[in-house]
């Protein structure tokens, strides 16, 4: 009994050993990400998506060659006389029970793919991603091996996240020059005039830039309203302001979706005392405040700015907007003054009826959403929406020709095989799917081919399945569940999932890509490493 309370204590011994070692390049596998992904670049944006990949894949694969390597000095350097007590350990290390629901998720999501890029037509295409964006199979996997190696391995430091943060607010700041027409870097140089707007900062298209900018104003803004240290709580309200106006200057709609995921989420999370209530209000006024001067800059400098279209001139244009901030800024200032009262008197108490009632208006809104989307589309009555109705008007035209594109995209799945609707065509190979069967239509329409679903969920659909897209969601939704029932005593680990909702949230008219998704997916791994590998 002795000998094997020994051998497990050793095996323990060895597997925290093994972490330690690992907890390096894990390390820097998580901080090339967060800060040399997004900020890199080569020959400007001619090859931007394809230097981003190749820096994604070789970090992975490097980072996996010295873990590889570390565990066969362990192996070695244990010997067989010990009854391989290292290969014990990590595979104790390894077995089903230590596997969570997340992992398993993750787990089945590569499953899906491999099934999926096996069954294909087109093998090699769907393994690469070449006919695509680079999201085959090959991609899927790092992200598998880079999952293992960061939830398994990283010790969590809160300053990891303002590394992430930091270096979005670099990626950031050169977007709003952009927006200014300020090109001190020369990024667009070379761009041929219908190019030179879609194009910004050092992340390249502008739906894939506020996809990006969407996870750091997500982590900058519940980092500011979880900080007590009123230095540090500037220094995040700082870099929220500045993510937000590079969300609005984009120029890309796509971001108001991720805008109103933090809207609806962060009370969720903040109403439960006075002092989240101040801090939503003063989120309310920037946003409306940053509005209100970008609007400003627009019509008076209209030279020197860059034009923005869409929903941006429906609330810029709301002619009540001056008081909505001065009535804003007035209200974050009476709460600011009444909680300062309370604490001195110890009266500040914390209910859950703020949560409650922030429920109640959600459902009212979903509620009222519905009906203004089936009066417009079923009972016809578009006039009375205004400028609105170009938003809730489904067609084919709708969302710079998305309606057209989900429309042929279910019409393709649905045209699958049984095996086909479970495992998807193979990863990334929906631009071959269009090709062969609706080019003719997409020119004479539209003049235009549309090689992604712009819509991540059905993107996956249709190249990796039922099966593969669950898995996807799944791993998302359990990850982040996760992260919230674990993250009582670490608030600023909810900044991962709020971040990745207003991600998710814009993937509903965006593309995944190798710039930002490796970041989506590091962001939850290092929230899950943060919960499961220092006990939080």
């Amino acid at each position: 009994m002795m000998k094997e309370d020994k051998s497990i204590d050793r095996q323990s011994d060895i597997l925290q050993s093994w972490k330690n070692a690992n907890s390096i390049p894990a390390l820097i596998l998580t901080l090339i990400v967060f800060v040399a992904l997004p900020l890199a670049f080569h020959d400007l944006y001619f090859d931007i998506l394809a230097i981003k990949y190749w820096l994604y894949c070789g970090t992975v694969i490097s980072m996996t060659i010295v873990i590889l390597i570390i565990a066969v000095v362990f192996i070695r350097k244990d010997g067989i006389e010990n009854d391989y007590g290292t290969i014990k350990a990590l595979r104790h290390g390894f077995t089903r029970k230590s596997l969570k629901v997340a992992d398993w998720a993750m787990i089945l999501f590569v499953v899906s793919a491999v099934i999926s890029t096996f069954q294909s037509e087109y093998f090699y295409e769907s393994f690469w991603g070449n006919e695509g964006r680079y999201s085959g199979l090959f991609l899927i996997l790092l992200y598998a091996a880079s999952y293992f190696i960061i939830t398994k391995c990283l010790k969590f430091r809160r300053w990891y996240f303002d590394a992430f943060v930091v270096a979005g607010i670099l990626t950031c700041l050169v977007g709003i020059l952009h927006y200014f027409k300020l090109d001190p870097i020369g990024f667009k140089q070379d761009l041929s005039p219908e190019d030179y707007k879609i194009f910004v900062s050092t992340i390249g298209n502008i739906n894939t830039y506020t996809s990006y900018v969407s996870l750091i104003m997500g982590a900058s803004t519940l980092l500011f309203c979880v900080e007590r240290n009123k230095f540090k709580k500037l220094l995040y309200a700082l870099a929220m302001s500045i993510s937000i106006f590079a969300m609005i200057t984009g120029i890309s709609d796509n971001a108001y979706l991720a805008m109103i995921a933090l809207l609806c989420l962060l009370p969720l999370y903040l109403f439960k005392n006075l002092r989240g209530l101040r801090d939503y209000v003063i989120i309310l006024a920037i946003l409306s405040t940053e509005f209100l001067f970008i609007d400003y800059i627009g019509q008076n400098i209209p030279n020197h700015v860059m034009e923005i279209n869409g929903l941006f001139n429906v609330i810029a244009g709301f002619s009540k907007l001056p008081v909505v901030v001065m009535v804003l800024w007035a209200v974050a200032v009476l709460i600011t003054i009444l909680e300062t009262v309370l604490i001195k008197g110890n009266k500040l108490i914390e209910s859950n009826a703020g949560r409650w009632i922030w429920l109640v208006i959600l459902a009212v809104m979903f509620l009222t959403g519905v009906y203004i989307l089936y009066d417009a589309n079923i009972v016809g009555n578009l006039e009375k929406y205004g400028s609105l109705k170009n938003y809730i008007i489904f067609d084919d035209d709708w969302g710079t020709h998305r309606g057209y594109i989900w429309r042929i995209a279910i019409e393709i799945y649905g045209k699958f095989p049984f095996m086909h609707k479970l495992f998807g065509y193979g990863p990334d190979t929906f631009g071959i799917i269009t090709v062969h069967g609706y080019y003719d239509d997409m020119i004479s329409r539209y003049n235009e081919k549309f090689d992604s679903a712009h819509n991540e969920y059905l993107q996956y659909l249709v190249t990796i399945g039922m099966v593969g897209v669950t898995a996807y969601v799944g791993f998302i939704c359990t990850s982040l569940v996760y992260i919230i029932r674990k993250a009582k005593d670490c608030p600023i680990v909810m900044a991962v999932p709020i971040a990745v909702v207003c991600y998710c949230a814009q993937a509903f008219v965006n593309i995944s890509v190798p710039i930002v998704a490796p970041i989506m997916f590091t962001l939850i791994m290092v929230g899950l490493a943060a919960v499961q590998n220092d006990g939080i």
